[in-house]
């Protein structure tokens, strides 16, 4: 795997800027120098508890962090200093459809910080046809400047269903997301392969069953695509699911996974509520870090 960096990825994403700001702050257009300071702050515990759980595993090189330069600039210099692989974000938070956070001085943002990959988050459902054209000329531009500027580039895709797709599916999520979302992963890597879009890595929800991820797997790595690395995301959901999801992943054939708010929510969520101290979300943050990478490497 000529990566540039180890086989195994295990990453430890905090680039949430819109929904950590709705969880600790609420509603606000605008934050003040406090809550941008809370939320730095945060952003900075996370990193900690990462730094502790590095003493408690086999291979620490293979760690990573994924962070904004919005609120977690210190955290992203502190992470390159130590020389730990760091992934930035330059999509726009909360948006349902992929734009630049800073328009078309991206690349200058991206060679300030100069970080190990390149990440942009693209919500992406192939019978969005319309939208997705647009999409893809910037994913293209983004895939484009990294190969270009020697950055490793990752695509996190999620496929959000349409109202149809969900009528379908009896109007629950994990009908959609067991049924018809493996098809549709696989039609949106090829779309992204014919609009030559090419990731150095792929971030990508969990499928329900081995048999779906062998597909998709073959479809990512075809036509001498072998090097191309892949690792699973978690999408905030419950440690039992996490490692359910894990379970049906053929992991000889994945790189690893990207697991955030699992890991670090709780006791982040503690801690704002003064249920326990700094130090022991800390230790928990680690704690969570840790016992899913051995899950994985079990």
């Amino acid at each position: 795997m000529e990566l540039g960096y180890p086989k195994n990825l295990y990453v430890l994403p905090f680039d949430h800027r819109s929904t950590f700001i709705k969880t600790f702050v609420g509603e606000v257009d605008d934050l003040d120098k406090k809550q941008l300071k809370l939320i730095a702050d945060y952003k900075r515990l996370i990193f900690d508890g990462f730094l502790i759980s590095l003493g408690y595993v086999k291979n620490p090189v293979s760690c990573a962090v994924m962070v904004d330069e919005d609120y977690g600039i210190e955290v992203l210099k502190a992470s390159l200093k130590k020389k730990i692989i760091t992934a930035l974000p330059v999509e726009k938070s909360g948006e349902t459809s992929f734009h630049f956070q800073y328009g078309d001085k991206f690349g200058a943002h991206i060679d300030a910080i100069k970080p190990d990959i390149v990440k942009n988050l693209v919500r992406y459902n192939p019978v969005n046809k319309k939208v997705n054209k647009d999409q893809l000329v910037r994913i293209r531009q983004l895939s484009d400047w990294c190969k270009k500027n020697n950055y490793k580039y990752m695509a996190e895709v999620l496929i959000p269903p349409t109202d149809g797709q969900l009528n379908r599916s009896g109007g629950k999520k994990e009908n959609f997301d067991a049924k018809l979302k493996p098809a549709l992963a696989v039609r949106m890597v090829k779309e992204f392969h014919d609009a030559g879009i090419e990731p150095d890595i792929w971030k990508i929800e969990a499928l329900e069953s081995s048999d779906d991820w062998h597909e998709l797997i073959d479809t990512i790595r075809d036509d001498g695509r072998d090097d191309v690395a892949i690792i699973m995301l978690g999408r905030g959901d419950s440690f039992a699911k996490v490692k359910t999801w894990m379970n049906e992943a053929p992991r000889h054939l994945l790189n690893g996974f990207a697991v955030g708010r699992t890991v670090f929510l709780r006791p982040l969520t503690d801690f704002h509520q003064g249920k326990i101290s700094k130090k022991e979300a800390e230790i928990e943050i680690a704690k969570n870090y840790v016992e899913l990478i051995r899950y994985w490497e079990k």
